[in-house]
């Protein structure tokens, strides 16, 4: 039997008949979550439960044991372990759940360990600062990787929930002997420049993969060079289902990553469902969009901006963002590249990422030049003298008898403890004085100027203060 699952030691603690049982308790919570008609007959019929769960290709599946998990599927709360210990299968997903959340957080650490310092900084200052402005449950699903390419100018989809607003397909990029050596020196550019990280990086961001015949094609170089199979997420996995097929084939043969289909429908739920096993759908993440739980969550950047309400949820859902990158942005067909990472949807940024930089490439030698130049301009190490200091503008400052705290969305962060933290949190809140002159204004009242400085840049390395000022 193939490894269907990519959650490193986990493998070796289950069975057999666990692993196999692991995709149809999957299935069973995508029916739960994503179809209201089988949930409600779920509830009101456990004599049918057997007869329910066949009609739906669930197998083995003892809903008994799992619905104690359901408040948790729901995201409303989280169901505490012990009440899982005479439930094996509910225990059994938990499990699973954890071994896959710790696969997502190693691929992120790989990002710390590029051959740039001034990239690593960067990067673990934009991931401080996202810790800050977007949670800890956001925070922790973004990857922040460290370059995407995309193979297509535009997407063919239009989907109504797209927080990036895709613009209509204009171009793809084909797969010629002239593009492929372009393709093939780009990719050896990021590798050299970003290290084994840029391998987490994916082939599509607004765009759907499937527009470009020649996908396969491009994530096969990919694979080569990076040494990592991409993940690749499709909204349309009914439109070409040839194509779909293929794409589980290679990820069955690549286990280096977990696909994902974005499903907008109950009914399109069930035809994925009729049209592939659990077992075909192992490797792959079902994004039920059209859900009550997910539309909650729901990232109201791109086309969603426009629909943000003011019901209970709004606080968290205003904050989401689906930018998964900290890194370059690279599209292969208007050869264009930004330097970006994620933040909350706002008026400046309504697609829920930054922009840092951007430029134009006509080949791989201008790609990287591209690459050294915003990483000696945008990625500097430390506070200079002449940099502009200010806390972020999502930030609430307050001063305190022994210091000052910094108050966000979702964390509160407090500097006390030493003489000089008072006077410094009042001179960095005005907003308009260079780290020099908040060392003079220190030396002046006495402090230690010495402590201010280490302050300050611990201030900087936590992302804590508005980083486009410098």
């Amino acid at each position: 039997m193939n490894e269907l699952y990519f959650c490193g030691d986990f493998n070796s603690q289950i069975s057999a008949d666990e692993k196999r049982l692991i995709p149809h308790i999957k299935r069973f919570f995508e029916c739960v979550v994503g179809d209201t008609e089988f949930y409600a007959a779920l509830q009101e019929d456990a004599a049918g439960w057997e007869a329910l769960l066949q009609a739906r290709g669930i197998a083995n599946v003892k809903p008994e044991q799992l619905a104690v998990l359901f408040p948790e599927q729901f995201m409303l709360e989280e169901v505490p372990t012990a009440e899982l210990a005479d439930k094996p299968q509910a225990l059994l997903w938990r499990r699973y759940c954890e071994a896959a959340a710790g696969m997502r957080e190693l691929w992120r650490q790989q990002g710390d360990k590029t051959p740039s310092h001034r990239f690593n900084a960067w990067r673990r200052r934009q991931v401080n600062r996202c810790q800050s402005q977007l949670g800890q449950e956001t925070n922790a699903a973004i990857v922040h990787a460290t370059a995407v390419f995309e193979l297509s100018k535009g997407c063919s989809l239009g989907c109504p929930f797209c927080g990036l607003a895709a613009e209509p397909l204009q171009e793809v990029l084909p797969y010629t002997d002239e593009n492929a050596r372009l393709w093939q020196t780009v990719l050896k550019v990021a590798a050299a420049r970003l290290g084994t990280a840029a391998g987490a990086g994916m082939c599509y961001w607004a765009t759907e993969p499937s527009d470009n015949s020649d996908y396969f094609k491009f994530m096969a170089d990919y694979s080569r060079i990076m040494g990592v199979y991409p993940q690749t997420t499709t909204a349309a996995p009914l439109r070409k289902p040839d194509w779909t097929r293929e794409l589980l084939r290679l990820r069955r043969e690549h286990v280096t990553a977990s696909d994902r289909f974005s499903i907008h429908s109950t009914e399109l739920l069930r035809r994925v469902h009729k049209e592939f096993s659990a077992e075909d759908l192992a490797l792959t993440e079902l994004i039920l969009q059209h859900s009550d739980t997910w539309s909650r969550l729901m990232a109201r950047s791109g086309r969603n901006r426009p629909s943000v309400s003011a019901d209970s949820q709004a606080k968290f859902v205003t904050t989401h963002t689906i930018c998964c990158l900290s890194g370059y942005l690279i599209n292969m067909v208007e050869r264009s590249v930004r330097l970006i990472s994620p933040c909350p949807p706002s008026e400046r940024w309504p697609l829920g990422y930054r922009i840092h930089a951007e430029g134009d490439f006509a080949d791989a030698a201008e790609l990287d030049g591209f690459i050294v130049k915003t990483m000696a301009a945008c990625m500097p190490e430390h506070l200079a003298s002449e940099d502009r200091l200010a806390f972020r503008q999502d930030l609430e400052f307050a001063a305190l008898p022994a210091g000052f705290q910094l108050r966000s969305t979702y964390r509160l962060h407090k500097l006390t403890g030493a003489p000089h933290l008072v006077p410094l949190g009042r001179l960095i809140a005005q907003g308009i004085l260079t780290l020099g002159r908040v060392l003079e204004e220190t030396a002046v009242q006495g402090q230690d100027v010495l402590a201010a400085a280490s302050s300050m840049q611990k201030l900087f390395e936590q992302g804590l203060l508005e980083e486009n000022l410098l």
